[in-house]
């Protein structure tokens, strides 16, 4: 069956990488949720380690694949719909090979989640988003509303032809351990990087429309800022969550 360019599909055919991603975190005894199963190859390794094993699939032609690849696994739950229309709550791990046009919002969904664990197989650039730090050319919103919720590490880059179609691009393998979060002020994180090379009071003069707040009100918050000269690119994830408690006070 011919992968559909209209839900992105691109499917990893290589058994060592499936092997490696299903062996990077223990699995006896764990309920593991599978985002996407495609034909099935990392599904059978994840069953065979597993508790149980719900995989999603939202191709209704691959159910049938699915269903004979996977018929003697028993453990393996082959449920046909939209993952971003399902609950994630309730699973030790998480596991997807993620199209790039949905990596975020199946990333904040998970970070939403009550799991504790995922491991996505993510466009290496996007994965290099998730674990960049301050001043590195990848840092950006996603860095830090990532980091805010998760421990990022990357377990391995995945060649492009380790998969079909071959994509233009390389993959990365991530694991996300989810942690206590830090309260961060969304829009003013999103405005903030809009203007990341900016200093954080300039960011803040060019950000009224962003954050719905007159100039002089903002010159205002600014000029409180004992970080109003820094870079907002030199910023850590400590800053943010100090910047957005300043915020959340003086907006009231």
């Amino acid at each position: 069956m011919r992968p559909k360019k209209r839900l992105s599909q691109v499917f990893l055919i290589a058994p060592a990488v499936a092997r490696l991603i299903a062996e990077a975190v223990p699995l006896k005894g764990k309920r593991v949720l599978e985002v996407g199963a495609g034909r099935g190859i990392l599904t059978r390794e994840l069953a065979e380690r597993a508790a149980s094993v719900t995989a999603v699939e939202i191709d209704e032609d691959l159910i049938s694949r699915l269903e004979r690849a996977l018929q003697t696994y028993k453990r393996a739950e082959i449920v046909q719909g939209d993952a971003l229309e399902m609950p994630f709550n309730g699973y030790d791990a998480v596991y997807g090979n993620l199209p790039y046009h949905l990596s975020s919002q199946i990333l904040f969904k998970f970070l939403d989640s009550d799991s504790p664990l995922a491991i996505f197989m993510l466009q290496k650039e996007f994965a290099e988003r998730l674990s960049a730090k301050p001043d590195s050319k990848n840092y950006s919103r996603l860095s830090v509303m990532t980091q805010a919720a998760a421990g990022v590490e990357r377990i391995a880059l995945v060649p492009a032809d380790c998969f079909e179609p071959i994509p233009r691009v390389d993959s990365a393998v991530v694991k996300l351990v989810c942690r206590k979060k830090k309260i961060l002020d969304a829009s003013l994180v999103t405005a903030l990087f809009q203007h990341k090379n900016q200093t954080v009071r300039n960011a803040l003069l060019h950000s009224e429309r962003a954050l719905g707040l007159p100039k002089a009100r903002l010159a205002e918050f600014a000029a409180s800022l004992d970080k109003r000269d820094r870079k907002v690119r030199s910023l850590a994830l400590e800053d943010f969550a100090e910047l957005s408690k300043a915020y959340s006070s003086f907006a009231r």
